[in-house]
């Protein structure tokens, strides 16, 4: 697949987030097959002409509209850990799941994308590197706030309980678009209590 052509000026990165914006929404209500570069063109306001020397076809844009949610889900992980941590992790824990939680409902097209978009195999290593981002955030949080011990052992651990969250949130909104808030609290007390326990062997 070939690569989103970055615009260097300013009008052409509008048209651009335009075209991605669009193809968000057009998510929301058409099917993945029926969606087609000629109609993201015409909803965007652009020439199909002008959409392809910013992209090959339409698995260039969702593959760039993933890229631009991942890079914002880092920032906001790197948002919620600087900000004045709460007296409890589990409680930085459940403010960084609910912000995640807020892109499933109120992000257009992100919950079908999760669930329905194709499977992009360039959009793996941009994924796992995002997870990777996050967990340091949140491992260098823990070491600051709650004086987790900085090894590679609770950094192993943050990678991993961000794994878990992350499978969580996928359980709560599969089939509710708002998500099951029984699944979306557990998910914090799972991670704060993995995150803290005992180190455990199984020799």
């Amino acid at each position: 697949m070939a690569e989103m052509h970055e615009p260097q000026q300013q009008r052409s990165r509008e048209k651009v987030a335009r075209i991605l914006e669009v193809t968000a929404s057009l998510l929301e209500t058409t099917s993945y097959d029926d969606l087609g570069t000629k109609l993201i063109a015409a909803e965007a306001g652009v020439s199909v002409g002008v959409l392809y020397r910013y992209f090959a076809d339409k698995e260039a844009i969702v593959a760039s509209l993933v890229r631009s949610w991942l890079q914002l889900d880092v920032q906001i992980a790197e948002r919620v850990t600087t900000e004045p941590l709460p007296e409890r992790s589990q409680d930085l824990l459940e403010k960084l799941i609910t912000a995640y939680a807020g892109r499933f409902r109120n992000e257009p097209g992100y919950r079908w994308i999760w669930y329905h978009g194709p499977r992009i195999a360039s959009l793996r290593a941009d994924t796992q590197q995002a997870d990777r981002e996050i967990a340091d955030r949140v491992h260098r949080a823990l070491v600051r706030g709650y004086a987790i011990p900085d090894t590679d052992e609770s950094r192993r651990r943050a990678r991993l309980a961000v794994e878990v969250g992350s499978n969580l949130l996928d359980l709560a909104f599969r089939n509710n678009p708002m998500g099951d808030t029984e699944t979306l609290s557990d998910a914090a007390l799972m991670m704060d209590r993995y995150l803290f326990a005992p180190p455990t062997s199984l020799d």
